[in-house]
């Protein structure tokens, strides 16, 4: 049964069965966001998801330092209720999906008991319907600052673009509050792409992530001889309980490793990441792999990550670990030599793998982007790791500087991270729930 005593804060998602949930951005940060209103004890965060998805977030939460019940809830909307809200005058001119999504919020405005709702992405346009009051996230515009990849119909007056744009606008409009988690998406995206007005707008910036929790053999943050054994012994099993033959063995002690953590998508520049180790490896004669959490995708023009791999015959150079659970995740940045994370743009205040990487222990390497400028003017002590997300030389200078100096650049790195650390998850989600409890015209 749900803690009733705290402040029921509703999370509104449109993602339904066979969505992608673990280990995507957006739900990674809510995770992080009910274990620091966990600490608090003041807030349950009442996840609503549509039909067939509930059980899968259910087992990723529960990977959490939070208790289910008194922390978070997931839930769907119950398909024969919402089936009668689906007549409503104020829906019924709606095309038959949107009308099912209008009317689950409906229901939700009769059966879920929350004090107001936290919308999870802004082109979610049934979160319209929500009479409590409501925040809505807006994370970035990626499309609108890179359109490689797209084709002319998503471009198109009526593409997917274009209905992004206009779905995020009467999202917003809609809100009493729009939440950025940066300055420069603030400004860059959500005033001139959705005209929202500036004061509208709330920054909240994430509070770094700490994955130290997951690896119980790490006593400090610090690798050891013994926890770098323990965190390689539980990838190998993992590996192994996976059918993964090449890394069931595999030496992740003795191998030099740049690990990227984030998916290929236009933005991410992780072919370049790629051809910084190839030319480590085919050309400098120096032992590095690089691994990564994205899958391939071969056949696509707008990356260049596939064609280099098979263009070289680099596959067993560039090892890819997708879709893997938190603690594996964890232990996958702690064997690394260093973390590299070459994207030209991410929505954020740095980057999550550059906090994740450091709460255990690993250094990482940052291509210059706005999110990177504005971490450096409160930390520019991390410029000389910084690279010209071009210059593929440099990053492989970079990388084999951490293999030689690994120890050296954590003494530099290290306090940084823990500089930061101190605005904390419970921050973040006070701040997250009191936008999504306060009217339009309220303090917040």
């Amino acid at each position: 049964m749900p803690d009733n005593s705290r402040i029921a804060v509703g999370v509104w998602s449109e993602l339904g069965e066979g969505a992608r949930w673990a280990n995507e951005g957006v739900s990674r940060v809510i995770g992080f966001v009910i274990e620091g209103a966990a600490t608090s004890g003041r807030y349950l965060f009442h996840v609503v998801v549509q039909p067939g998805l509930a059980e899968t977030v259910r087992q990723d939460l529960r990977t959490l330092h939070a208790v289910e019940g008194r922390d978070w809830l997931v839930s769907e909307p119950d398909v024969a209720i919402c089936a009668t809200y689906m007549s409503n005058p104020e829906i019924a001119t709606l095309p038959e999906r949107e009308r099912r999504l209008a009317a689950a919020a409906l229901y939700c405005n009769d059966y879920v008991p929350v004090a107001g709702w936290f919308v999870s992405f802004p082109f979610f346009t049934s979160a319209a319907y929500l009479s409590k009051p409501k925040a809505t996230l807006m994370p970035d515009s990626l499309g609108h600052d890179f359109p490689t990849g797209w084709s002319a119909q998503d471009w198109a007056e009526d593409g997917s673009n274009e209905r992004w744009r206009s779905n995020s606008t009467k999202v917003t409009a809609a809100s009493d509050r729009v939440i950025t988690f940066s300055r420069h998406v603030a400004k860059r995206h959500a005033v001139p792409l959705l005209g929202t007005p500036m004061e509208k707008i709330s920054v909240v910036p994430l509070a770094p992530p700490d994955l130290k929790g997951l690896l119980p053999f790490l006593k400090g943050r610090r690798r050891t001889e013994e926890s770098h054994a323990a965190a390689c012994t539980l990838l190998r099993r993992y590996m192994a309980s996976e059918g993964q033959h090449y890394l069931e063995d595999f030496p992740f002690e003795d191998v030099p490793i740049a690990f990227a953590a984030t998916q290929d998508r236009i933005s991410k520049n992780l072919g370049r990441a790629a051809e910084a180790v190839r030319r480590l490896v085919m050309e400098r004669r120096e032992n590095f792999k690089l691994f990564l959490t994205a899958s391939f995708l071969f056949g696509a023009d707008w990356t260049l990550l596939p064609e280099l791999i098979t263009k070289h015959q680099f596959h067993r150079d560039t090892v890819t670990i997708t879709d893997v659970p938190r603690e594996i995740h964890a232990a996958l940045f702690h064997c690394a030599t260093v973390t590299v994370h070459p994207t030209f743009f991410e929505g954020i205040i740095g980057a999550l793998p550059f906090y994740e990487s450091l709460s255990v222990g690993t250094p990482c390497l940052l291509a210059r982007g706005p999110h990177v400028n504005e971490l450096l003017e409160a930390e520019p002590e991390l410029a000389p790791f910084v690279f010209d997300p071009y210059d593929v030389e440099s990053l492989a200078d970079l990388m084999l500087e951490a293999r030689n100096n690994r120890e050296a650049m954590v003494e530099v790195q290290l306090p940084i991270y823990e500089r930061l650390a101190l605005y904390g998850w419970d921050q973040v989600a006070e701040a997250y729930a009191q936008h999504s409890i306060t009217s339009a015209g309220q303090a917040a």
